[in-house]
């Protein structure tokens, strides 16, 4: 198992509430005591505008200089505050960036070596990184940066299909060079019908059966003192990430925010055991 303090949030598959996790992650991680940097690698920049500054998204100084051996732009050139934690914001040059990374014999280690590395060995105890909903370079970039993924999914065959790509066609080709952890599935929105509990029961008979979390098990479908398994569908996060905020700057009080801890925990102890 590698060092757990850097952690890339992932799906190739859209629409599962990836940035949700990404930035309720780092939040969770940075209220536990942990200076946490944000890495928006989603050419969206929905990180970068659900934490209030969508404005850096056209900054002229951005990720792309870092990786730019002739440029002397650092980390902190990069870096924006975004309240309990730190954040390197998208930009509206990622997809050159990544044009870059495809044509570099070792574009995927830049990332790795430009900012994950300088973080965790600078001022930070995690790096998250929000990756693209994609199998391209820089999602490729993201998981050989971090070494570690958390996957957030929608109890659908969609979304269950894309993990299985991923996996097949991301994970384990990365495996043969260096060593990449799965850390958790986090079944993200649910809202409680049918079709949830087959998926979520499928998945623990199932190889990834020991990847789900406590609080994401079907045993919740039976605890009348459970809302449900998973990270369960809330307005409040919607809003949240309207308001530019994290679910518990907006809402406190949320029944979410300890589940949310709960896979901080699992982050800091690498195991879904934590």
């Amino acid at each position: 198992m590698v060092d757990t303090n850097a952690v890339s949030v992932a799906l190739q598959k859209g629409g599962v509430g990836k940035t949700t996790i990404a930035i309720n992650l780092a939040e969770r991680l940075a209220a536990r005591g942990h200076e946490v940097l944000l890495v928006d690698l989603d050419q969206q920049g929905n990180a970068t505008e659900g934490v209030g500054l969508a404005d850096a998204y056209e900054a002229e100084t951005h990720l792309g200089h870092l990786l730019d051996d002739d440029d002397p732009t650092t980390l902190a050139d990069v870096v924006r505050d975004a309240g309990p934690f730190d954040l390197v914001p998208a930009n509206a040059d990622l997809d050159e960036v990544e044009n870059t990374i495809r044509s570099n014999t070792f574009g995927a280690l830049w990332i790795r070596n430009e900012v994950v590395e300088p973080a965790v060995d600078g001022d930070y105890d995690y790096v998250v990184v929000d990756s693209p909903p994609d199998m391209g370079p820089l999602s490729d970039a993201s998981l050989i940066a971090t070494q570690n993924v958390v996957v957030p999914m929608r109890m659908s065959e969609q979304s269950a299909s894309g993990f299985e790509r991923m996996y097949a066609q991301q994970v384990a080709p990365i495996r043969k060079e260096m060593e990449l952890d799965v850390l958790a599935i986090v079944p993200n929105a649910l809202e409680g019908d049918n079709e949830e509990k087959r998926i979520i029961g499928d998945l623990e008979d199932s190889q990834f059966g020991d990847l789900l979390p406590e609080f994401a098990r079907s045993d919740h479908f039976d605890d009348p003192d459970s809302p449900g398994p998973g990270i369960r569908k809330r307005v409040a996060l919607k809003r949240a990430w309207r308001d530019g905020e994290p679910l518990a700057a907006y809402d406190p009080d949320s029944d979410m925010l300890p589940r949310l801890d709960q896979l901080a925990a699992v982050v800091e102890e690498g195991t879904t055991d934590a």
